[in-house]
């Protein structure tokens, strides 16, 4: 059965498709198995890859929150705009987590211009000069016009006296072009977006190292979570760290309570 992906394009409905993500964000395999046949049961020809998401996280939901909050990854990424400052500060933290020390945003001198780096990524002599891509609706992809322009950005970087061991890297909460993809490889630019490298993209990067952006809180409201963000708390992490910044908020004892547990079992999946 067709369906419609959040680009406009359409493909067939695959089942184990829907199940795996289930399974990846921790739902057990009778779980995954239930959702993933009510939701075939009741699909229509046309239906959106939205909707079908917005069934299986409502189906979620009412069954394992936590689980349900890690399926909602994609999407809470996406919720962290409109401005991509706190998607920065989330990728800062995925490379402070191998080892690097970051600073964000940055200044470097070319040969020719400065550059304004989004992320810049310091360990044993190694350079990242990080470009975060931010996108807040889906189907947007990065196209190769910012890939040639990370390129040239740093063909003029490391033409500079200080230019040595400067790599660098598109990081992308959606997904790349195919003209983007086969120029980053031939010109040896690193992609990292959603399901990119296969098998390493920032998905399997946040999933593994346990860095949860605090819109996958089902426990605080859009406001709470927009007051959050604006205070520079832009991981589940920092609220262990600091639970009376949400006192501050005038958020209740018991409120917080059930977004610490709510953390807790995330964190633990």
């Amino acid at each position: 059965m067709k369906i419609v992906r959040a680009d406009g394009s359409t493909q067939e409905f695959k089942s184990y498709k829907l199940k795996n993500s289930l399974e990846r964000s921790g739902a057990s395999q009778s779980l995954a198995s239930q959702i993933t046949k009510e939701i075939a049961l009741n699909l229509k020809p046309g239906d959106t890859t939205l909707a079908i998401y917005n069934k299986a996280f409502k189906l979620l939901k009412s069954y394992e929150k936590p689980v349900a909050s890690r399926y909602s990854l994609k999407q809470a990424i996406m919720a962290l705009g409109p401005t991509g400052y706190p998607f920065e500060q989330l990728v800062g933290r995925l490379f402070e987590y191998q080892g690097f020390k970051v600073t964000y945003p940055d200044f470097m001198m070319g040969r020719c211009v400065g550059h304004e780096i989004d992320v810049l990524a310091l360990k044993d002599g190694q350079r990242l000069a990080i470009e975060a891509k931010f996108h807040n609706q889906p189907g947007v992809k990065s196209d190769v016009k910012t890939a040639l322009y990370i390129k040239a950005r740093c063909d003029d970087l490391r033409e500079a006296p200080n230019g040595k061991n400067i790599e660098c890297v598109i990081v992308t909460n959606t997904k790349f072009t195919k003209d983007a993809e086969q120029y980053a490889e031939c010109a040896k630019v690193r992609l990292i977006g959603w399901g990119y490298p296969k098998g390493l993209g920032i998905e399997k990067m946040l999933e593994e190292s346990g860095i949860m952006p605090i819109t996958v809180l089902i426990s605080l409201n859009k406001k709470e979570k927009d007051l959050l963000l604006q205070n520079n708390i832009v991981v589940c992490g920092d609220i262990l760290k600091n639970t009376k910044i949400l006192q501050s908020f005038g958020i209740s004892g018991g409120k917080i309570k059930s977004c610490v547990d709510e953390i807790d079992k995330i964190l633990s999946i």
